[in-house]
């Protein structure tokens, strides 16, 4: 795998200059009649059919965001586990086409016999698609295709950003219970941060011998925590500026008094709890370790959950003394 597959999948990457591309869209046809769709993409393109699109397919997580918010794609590609987990959330697999179930693959032959009228994936450069990247020449010749910015903004912008798109596809969102669930869950993080300001938060990603710290401003979930006050230490990202990648013997570089390691990687923190080194930790040694759930579909419904996790998490952690 290369090394912009490997930052792709791990950190959803995105780049600062696509931040003003941020989605945003009206339904309304050309001819002003609303028969059509217009949806600004996070590419700076304005995407348009003359009807509204009937036959949409979608990658995994862009697919799950838009299901929770009331509109069913009829294919999706992405990241598919026989397992499903909080990566796909509410999406009912079994009532779409299944185009590809892992990172490069994409049946091309197989969207094609669908007669698509709208692809839609993510982008992390502002610029290509992100899982259909390797297809994108391809797949653009079948049917216009359409980019949602993956991180960089924080998660309720994101939020904000699939809700739209799925009002811009004819959806009626049903939002408003769900909505309340996360700002309950807000409040929660805001008053453990009034009661315990100091808290530091560390969100690492594994992969082999590597340890990649999270560069906060760039995950729309800790961008979002880091807005209602939780602290996260300023890493030294590297150029893709998502995550400072270090060996493992270098683990406790920044001290914390909460660690959440990736839950994209499986088993990746039962690993790592097998380790002298990560044992040492202050936070693992105060039990201050749990999983980090970054890019969960962009829905309330999704982040409900995570962001009630994470409240569970910051309830029941203090400062710890650093060695």
């Amino acid at each position: 795998m290369n090394r912009r597959s490997r930052t792709g999948r791990l950190s959803a990457a995105v780049v600062a200059a696509a931040l003003a591309l941020t989605a945003c869209g009206a339904s309304e046809g050309a001819d002003g009649g609303g028969s059509g769709f217009v949806h600004e993409d996070a590419r700076g393109k304005t995407v348009k059919t003359d009807a509204a699109p009937e036959t949409v397919v979608a990658q995994a997580s862009a697919a799950a965001a838009l299901w929770d918010n009331g509109f069913k794609v009829d294919g999706v590609y992405g990241d598919l586990p026989d397992s499903p987990n909080y990566l796909i959330g509410n999406l009912d697999v079994s009532e779409t086409k299944v185009l590809g179930k892992a990172w490069g693959d994409f049946n091309v032959e197989e969207y094609a016999a669908m007669n698509p009228d709208l692809l839609i994936d993510m982008t992390f450069d502002g610029k290509t698609l992100w899982y259909a990247g390797e297809v994108e020449k391809q797949v653009e010749k079948l049917a216009p295709t359409l980019a949602m910015q993956l991180t960089g903004l924080s998660v309720t912008e994101q939020i904000e950003a699939f809700n739209d798109l799925a009002k811009d596809l004819g959806a009626e969102p049903e939002i408003e219970d769900a909505k309340a669930e996360f700002e309950d869950a807000v409040a929660r993080i805001r008053a453990v941060v009034k009661k315990n300001p100091d808290l530091t938060v560390l969100a690492v990603s594994t992969y082999g011998e590597e340890i990649y710290f999270a560069n906060s401003p760039e995950h729309p979930d800790l961008a979002y925590l880091a807005e209602l006050g939780v602290k996260f230490p300023e890493v030294t990202p590297d150029e893709q500026g998502i995550f400072e990648p270090v060996s493992l013997e270098n683990i406790g570089k920044y001290p914390a008094d909460v660690l959440l390691v990736d839950a994209r990687d499986t088993g990746g923190l039962e690993e790592l709890e097998k380790k002298d080194l990560f044992k040492r930790l202050p936070a693992v040694a105060g039990g201050q370790q749990d999983l980090w759930y970054p890019a969960a579909p962009y829905s309330y419904q999704a982040y409900a959950k995570v962001f009630s996790g994470y409240a569970d998490q910051l309830e029941a952690a203090q400062v710890l003394e650093k060695s």
